[in-house]
């Protein structure tokens, strides 16, 4: 019965798979008498399951009217095989499975002759194949014996191969195997798994990086959590330094100029439960690093006073060639607008500037130190080389003296002005406000002469600061549109003193600095909203909305226009509707019964010439309500893999009679539990210290549940779920069981029952008695600890040990493919510590005062291998920062809320000297005060504004000199 292959000349890499037909196919088709369960096979595919609807669908449109029998649709298919016609062949087989679409040797076969078709000059076969993939995968869904899914899974892995979908038919054939072994099937599939199966897949040798590392890439991810050095050698060392990334192992530590011996062992485990099958040797020469020239940021702004030049950092270079072009005043906008702007630029792009643009105004060699391998940092002298500079903006190109580069070729590109003038704009409501602050004392400077200019080059207003330093361009100019919109301020100062600040570049996120909500009103705010989401042809939408000012005030007596859109856009109705008190109002909106289903919205204006002031959606679909409910019931207490659990499920058709005849599906999800039951506000395992790190991932583990009983003639079933793998975590874990009852139209509906995991050992619990995870400055931090075993219960430990650890940010730079880059480290400091002793009846008890800043208990036993408990928290009221980056200013509050004639005391983490200046910002800027700081913990008082709303802002921005006693240390950092 098997199909043998057709003689042909074709693609090497179809040559692995030709042993899938033939006689061992054949003797794969011999019919057994055991039948396999149908609900449920080991293999499934989502994609593939939508594959084969689409499929199915497709055929059964091809293959038309069938008039002949199955039986004689066969004898001609047969035929045409043997007669070498497989695309006759292939077409008399869509007939049949469209008439017997449960005959999975039909599918079988289809999908084997698709697979046999010669590509051609016009077909690839990749179409072909696809469809291959997927009627193999629907005659192994709807075999009914163990051969028959072996062989199956035999065409389905051939089709993934024609695919070269190598881990998907490796995955197939080992799955075939464990329904039918056989010794040439063995081989073969060895045979594959050597070649496509985990394997090292290829090596790479970071030479130019300061610290050399030897890196090698696997076929599959490997591991988390799991330990390397037993699987990787270095000859003559006894531990090298190994680091891991998802699909990678380097080897760390390595010198310039030296040759090393590198072994993979054999054994080395990957996530796809294979193994490295054989040691890989590699014998890796680490070369000198390139010549090359680069530069530490891209910051185009130099202080005037106490720089020491455009900083150029080489290597293996003696001479660098060195180009600076500039970029007049009247060019600047279209320039630092465009795409160049801070970016390397091509060779012909600096040849456009000398040309168009701008013009070259120096060129020659900068004479560097040269040390084999290492980084040479040497200030370019901007002012030696250009004494006097005019307004506009100025370019560095640089490359290697000894590298030669072709006009296409990148260069090192540095944009830079050299200037006194620091900008800093806040654009609000109430205009643009500016500030101007010199850079090498951070001091404010006044009588600077600012310029406004429009995205047309256009200049909207001019204008001086203050002694303060500050000066307030109206709203109006804000507000204009198009090519009257503000794009840039440019300053200009005594001596000639020139900057710029682009206002068009995107404003500073501070999301990530714990800024979050929905944008600030403009003017009126509509709250819109329905009173639920979905709603049938011929219901009524009830809708209402509350009208509040800026300020949340509600605003009477204003007319407003609510407009009822249908799924395509057409207006569905339109309606005024008066204030019906404190600037609420309600509408109703009759759905008629012809009305089309999707996505409706609703759009209110206060004036319908203008923007929407708010806006709600809701659906309208032809739902059916359910026509069953069920109950799902246990005795069972938690769950484990040693002891499952029996759960019971009584259903009842709404009108009275049992859901008898009904079939069930379900699956188990495994997650993290918010807590164990019966230890309220208690804490286990590995908590994330702050924000900005990762918790442990433990993941969404589903499980599906086969073999599943249909309900009996009273509406119910019993079945026991088993755990099969429980993925390792120091968390309590919990099984949420979820089970859906299909109606007999198809509809299923769903229910779920929650049970905790029994742990394998006793874990430690930590209750934080203060709320959240921030307490008052100069507090104390409380904790009960217990210890609990598996079965729940408190037990009794003496010896547990803990300390409280203070946690600071830090930042290391390394450079990565030719780039800088930072990474945060943490570095933590030991504030308490101790051991305490806990009993079933008594917690034990943790007490530290703590000052500002965050920190992290540790909780252990005294095994190393034994439970632990960590837990992050603050001292001080600090923003839900995501951001881990060195520009970060930590500041915290004394309190979460404030009322107005309230003092607020703001905690500045300074990381230098420098000012500080705190700005309370709403729609508006608010109010601003600057304070002189020294590096360390500042409080800072504010006093709460009747002006400040419901809530408000407060922005730290930290100054520091840029003079030449902080040589090129970074200029500001921001926090919220």
């Amino acid at each position: 019965m098997g199909i043998k292959p057709v003689c042909r000349a074709g693609p090497r890499r179809t040559s692995m798979f030709a042993w899938f037909r033939a006689g061992l196919v054949a003797a794969l088709f011999v019919i057994v008498t055991t039948p396999t369960q149908a609900a449920q096979k080991t293999f499934q595919d989502d994609a593939l399951d939508d594959a084969a609807i689409t499929l199915e669908a497709d055929l059964k449109d091809e293959a038309g009217t069938v008039e002949k029998p199955v039986i004689k649709l066969k004898q001609e298919g047969d035929a045409l095989i043997k007669g070498q016609d497989l695309e006759g062949a292939a077409d008399v087989y869509v007939q049949i499975v469209t008439v017997a679409p449960d005959d999975a040797k039909a599918w079988r076969r289809l999908a084997d002759i698709w697979l046999l078709i010669p590509p051609s000059d016009n077909d690839d076969g990749s179409t072909r194949f696809e469809r291959a993939r997927t009627a193999a995968y629907i005659a192994y869904q709807r075999a009914t014996t163990p051969d028959e899914e072996a062989a199956d899974l035999i065409t389905l892995a051939n089709a993934f191969g024609k695919r070269e979908e190598w881990r998907s038919a490796l995955n197939v054939l080992k799955l075939s195997l464990k329904l039918h072994d056989t010794p040439e099937l063995r081989a073969q599939y060895d045979a594959l798994r050597e070649k496509y199966g985990f394997r090292v897949a290829n090596f790479s040798v970071d030479s130019d990086a300061a610290s050399p590392r030897a890196c090698f890439q696997f076929s599959e991810a490997l591991p988390k959590r799991t330990d390397f050095s037993p699987y990787v050698a270095v000859a003559g060392e006894d531990k090298p330094a190994l680091s891991v990334d998802d699909q990678q192992i380097c080897v760390e530590g390595l010198k310039h100029g030296e040759t090393y011996g590198i072994t993979l062992r054999a054994g080395l485990p990957s996530t796809v439960d294979e193994d490295l099958l054989k040691d890989a040797e590699f014998t890796i020469y680490v070369r000198d690093r390139s010549p090359s020239v680069r530069l530490s940021g891209k910051a185009y702004v130099l202080p005037k006073t106490g720089q020491e030049g455009i900083p150029l950092i080489t290597v293996n270079t003696d001479t660098v060639k060195v180009t600076i072009y500039q970029i007049g005043d009247r060019s600047l906008l279209d320039n630092v607008l465009g795409y160049d702007f801070e970016r390397n630029l091509q060779g012909y792009t600096l040849d456009e500037i000398a040309d168009e643009k701008g013009e070259k105004v120096w060129t020659g060699e900068l004479k560097v130190e040269k040390e084999l391998n290492a980084e040479i940092t040497t200030a370019f002298p901007v002012t030696e080389a250009l004494p006097t500079m005019a307004p506009g903006v100025y370019l560095l190109a640089a490359q290697p003296g000894n590298v030669s580069s072709e006009d296409y070729g990148e260069r090192t590109t540095q944009w830079f002005i050299v200037s006194d003038l620091g900008l800093t704009a806040f654009s609000g409501t109430d205009g643009i406000h500016a500030f101007v602050n010199s850079l090498a004392t951070t001091a404010p400077l006044g009588d600077v002469e600012l310029r406004l200019l429009a995205r047309n080059n256009e200049v909207l207003a001019v204008k001086k600061t203050g002694a303060d330093g500050t000066v307030t361009f109206e709203p109006g100019l804000a507000r204009g549109e198009g090519g009257l919109s503000p794009a840039m301020l440019v300053a200009s100062g005594d001596g000639g003193d020139y900057a710029f600040l682009n206002l068009k570049q995107s404003a500073f996120d501070l999301t990530d600095r714990g800024v979050a909500g929905s944008d600030v009103p403009q003017g009126l705010d509509a709250f819109v909203f329905t009173e639920r989401g979905v709603y049938r042809t011929g219901e009524t939408v009830h809708v209402t909305t509350l009208l509040r000012n800026a300020a949340g005030v509600a605003v009477p007596d204003v007319n407003l226009t609510v407009v009822t859109e249908r799924p395509d856009g057409v207006e569905y109705r339109r309606s005024v509707v008066a204030d019906q008190g404190l600037g609420g109002r309600s509408l109703d909106v009759p759905i008629i019964s012809s009305a089309p289903t999707g996505t409706w919205r609703v759009a209110v204006y206060s004036d319908p010439k203008q923007p929407s002031i708010g806006e709600v959606s809701f659906l309208v679909e032809d739902y059916v309500p359910d026509r069953l409910e069920f109950d799902l019931t246990t005795t069972a207490t938690s769950i484990s893999p040693t002891d499952p659990a029996e759960v019971t499920l009584d259903g009842h058709f709404l009108y009275g009679a049992p859901a008898s005849g009904l079939d069930i599906e379900g699956e188990v999800n495994i997650a993290k539990a918010a807590e164990r039951p019966g230890y309220p506000g208690y804490l286990f395992g590995l908590n994330a210290a702050d924000q900005a790190d990762q918790d442990e991932d433990v993941g969404t583990e589903a499980i599906p549940l086969g073999d599943l009983p249909q309900t009996d003639d009273a509406g119910k079933a019993t079945f026991t779920v088993d755990l099969t793998k429980v993925p390792a975590s120091t968390k309590p874990l919990e099984a949420n069981i979820v089970v859906r009852l299909a109606e007999p139209g198809g509809r299923a509906i769903e229910r779920s029952l929650t049970l905790p995991i029994t742990p394998k050992a006793a874990m430690i619990g930590v209750k934080p008695l203060f709320s959240g995870r921030s307490l008052s400055d100069n507090d104390t931090a409380s904790f009960d600890v217990a210890l609990v075993a598996p079965d729940g219960k408190a037990t009794a430990a003496t010896g547990l040990k803990w300390q409280l650890l203070s946690i600071e940010s830090k930042y290391q730079w390394y450079r990565n493919n030719g780039y800088w880059q930072y990474e945060p480290i943490k570095v933590t400091r030991r504030v308490a510590d101790g051991t305490i002793d806990v009993t079933p009846d008594k917690p034990g008890k943790i007490s530290v005062p703590v000052t500002w800043g965050r920190y992290r208990l540790e909780v252990a036993g005294p095994d190393p291998q034994g439970p632990e408990t960590t837990i992050g928290f603050d001292s001080g009221w600090y923003a839900e920062a995501s951001a881990d980056t060195p520009d970060l200013l930590e500041i915290a509050l004394d309190k979460p809320e404030y009322k107005p004639g309230d003092t607020m005391t703001v905690a500045v983490t300074a990381r230098s000297a420098g000012k500080v200046t705190l700005a309370v910002i709403g729609d508006r800027l608010i109010t601003t005060t600057t304070t002189d700081v020294e590096p360390g913990l500042v409080k800072l008082p504010l006093t709460v504004g009747n002006d400040w709303g419901t809530g408000a802002y407060v922005l730290a921005t930290l100054r520091r000199p840029l003079d030449a006693a902080e040589k090129r240390m970074p200029g500001r950092a921001i926090g919220v």
